[in-house]
């Protein structure tokens, strides 16, 4: 599954270079540099790749019907499948003159939870056998954001400016780039590695394995003076755990 999204994603790499928005009357709106934004035509262009897999292996591709729900993506041979695949999509972009960079990676205190698990997810949480991240990181191109308010035609695509540029991909198992601390603001939010690329794609995080990755965000609290009676890290996780034995 791995080799062939990514494979498919090599194919549309033409998707990188999405300039706007088209009306029905063939008028074009420029993007503006705003992350969401960015991130949303990410994953159309990984849609591409992933209903090439669905169809390749005759799986059914569904996607939330709500806002805000995870996966972006699961994959599934029928409603009944136990080993539902999920697939979530990241995107991020590099800081001027940095190779490393991280994501936040969905909630630490609902569907992950058993008591929880329907919470905010489209399949309960036990019914998946794999969860997998689509990551995508690029260069935000400064000066390249059209600020005029001109509107294109399909004839002026060429001078439409791109607010971005140096596209790159990885693909890998959730907790295989999984952090030990939540991620950045006050949200309950699993944090990433923080890495270069290549991190990124040989996955070797700080856990040892998915069981381990479960216990852990499962425990962590979410304020700094719980964690104190308990752990902020790896390290203390694994020194709470041998006093226990």
């Amino acid at each position: 599954m791995k080799d062939f999204i990514l494979n498919a994603l090599e194919e549309v790499q033409n998707g990188y270079s999405l300039c706007g928005v088209v009306d029905r009357r063939a008028r074009v709106y420029p993007l503006g540099s705003d992350t969401k934004v960015i991130s949303t035509l990410f994953e159309i262009v990984a849609r591409q790749a992933v209903t090439r897999y669905a169809d390749s292996t005759g799986m059914q591709l569904i996607e939330p019907t709500k806002q805000n729900h995870y996966p972006d993506f699961t994959l599934m041979r029928d409603n009944g499948d136990r080993e539902k695949i999920a697939l979530d999509v990241k995107t991020t972009y590099r800081k001027e003159g940095q190779s490393r960079f991280n994501y936040t990676l969905g909630s630490y205190t609902s569907y992950i939870h058993l008591e929880t698990e329907g919470k905010n997810i489209v399949f309960p949480y036990s019914e998946y056998g794999q969860h997998w991240v689509i990551g995508f990181v690029y260069k935000r191109a400064e000066g390249k954001r059209d600020t005029t308010g001109r509107i294109y035609s399909f004839d002026t695509l060429e001078q439409i400016p791109i607010p971005f540029n140096d596209v790159e991909v990885f693909m890998q198992e959730k907790w295989r780039i999984a952090g030990d601390r939540a991620g950045s603001g006050n949200t309950a939010n699993i944090g990433s590695i923080n890495g270069t690329l290549d991190d990124f794609r040989s996955g070797d995080g700080v856990f040892a394995s998915e069981a381990e990755f479960l216990e852990y965000w499962r425990g962590y609290k979410r304020t700094e003076q719980e964690r104190r009676s308990s752990y902020s890290n790896i390290s203390e996780f694994h020194m709470m755990k041998a006093g226990k034995e």
